[in-house]
């Protein structure tokens, strides 16, 4: 890459908590052709320039869907990446005029908010769920549109716990910073190691923390930070300001740790009690939820043409399952037992405090 891509994947890897727009249309990739594949994504520009490199070497078209410049999993569980944007994209971009087909490859992330039957009725395009991760998009390709197992499923790997830690350092040690030199300059490199220490080995340890992991962790936390004072002959305000700021930056980067990672579900949004069901007698063996699950909840039973919640432990209520069955057989299940309608999982999407009380942008109501 050169250097001035290198600083923004850094830039906006650091600050990917922000939306980070592009312009959204069509991008020939290669030389494409009449049949040469049609990939959509959102306008998030991490995510486009991550794509455009993962395909060189391949000639296939890149439609790019205007989703508020998120990334494709935030957009669309928060219905910024919707079934209608997809369509309006498709249907102006000008690839219909370039290509003899009508099959569109979505990011299977985007399964949570656009629903793959609504587009064919829409505009007659037939969309598929492609890998959740970029870098999978040649091989999915050359093995005739087929994703392996590890295609399906999300990771919290080293580079994902990273690009993490990133996000949330960046921001937190500005203002750390800030704040200590305002204070007292002297506190300000202290305190900016603190957020950067703090934020790396929360995405490294947390979630292997046994019992109350706050309590553990913020008070690993404070014990080395005031041992750290103690070697440096910090005074009473250096004691009282490592203190206060422990307690405070644990509190924000544990406040929805869950959420910000794709191995639980958020830990304040309202369904995080909610289950999902599975009735048999409607469940015909369609397979779309073993497709979109990016947690490998679902098992094929393939004898009988139908599938098994075999791993519900897994979900993170991403509702991707509910979204696209085709059969409306599955479907959430609130505290008291209640049944959550597809269509309701459908045309409401999560606001910022997890409530699921947005309608996706231009989505009319379910008839």
């Amino acid at each position: 890459m050169r250097v001035r891509d290198v600083a923004l994947e850094i830039l906006q890897t650091a600050f990917r908590l922000i939306p980070w727009p592009t312009e959204p249309g069509l991008r020939p990739v290669g030389e494409p052709g009449p049949f040469s594949p049609v990939l959509v994504t959102g306008n998030y520009d991490l995510t486009v320039r991550r794509v455009l490199r993962a395909l060189r070497g391949v000639d296939a078209w890149l439609v790019v869907a205007p989703a508020g410049g998120i990334n494709v999993w935030c957009a669309a569980a928060g219905g910024h990446l919707s079934t209608h944007q997809v369509v309006t994209a498709l249907k102006t971009s000008g690839v219909e005029d370039r290509v003899r087909h009508r099959r569109a490859i979505l990011p299977q992330l985007a399964a949570t908010g656009v629903e793959a039957r609504e587009v064919s009725r829409r505009c007659r395009w037939r969309v598929r769920f492609g890998p959740v991760y970029a870098k999978d998009i040649p091989g999915y390709l050359a093995g005739g549109e087929r994703k392996t197992d590890a295609m399906r499923h999300v990771r919290f790997g080293l580079v994902e716990r990273l690009e993490m830690a990133a996000a949330w350092a960046a921001p937190t040690a500005i203002v750390t910073g800030a704040v200590g030199a305002l204070l007292r300059p002297s506190f300000a490199p202290p305190l900016v190691a603190l957020s950067l220490l703090l934020a790396v080995a929360l995405f490294f340890v947390y979630d292997r923390l046994p019992g109350p992991r706050r309590l553990l962790f913020g008070g690993a936390a404070l014990a080395v930070s005031l041992a750290a004072v103690a070697l440096a002959g910090g005074g009473l305000l250096a004691f009282a300001m490592a203190a206060v700021a422990v307690v405070l930056l644990v509190a924000v980067l544990t406040f929805d740790y869950p959420g910000t990672t794709p191995i639980e579900g958020a830990s304040f949004f309202e369904q995080r009690h909610w289950r999902i069901t599975l009735d048999r007698e409607r469940c015909k063996g369609v397979y779309s939820c073993w497709e979109v699950c990016p947690e490998a909840c679902y098992e094929k039973r393939e004898g009988v043409r139908q599938v098994d919640l075999a791993h519900d432990q897994r979900c993170v209520r991403c509702g991707a399952c509910v979204v696209q069955c085709p059969m409306d057989a599955l479907s959430f299940e609130d505290e008291q037992g209640r049944r959550v309608e597809p269509a309701t999982i459908r045309r409401y999407k999560l606001n910022m405090m997890g409530r699921r009380a947005v309608e996706a942008d231009g989505e009319r109501p379910p008839a």
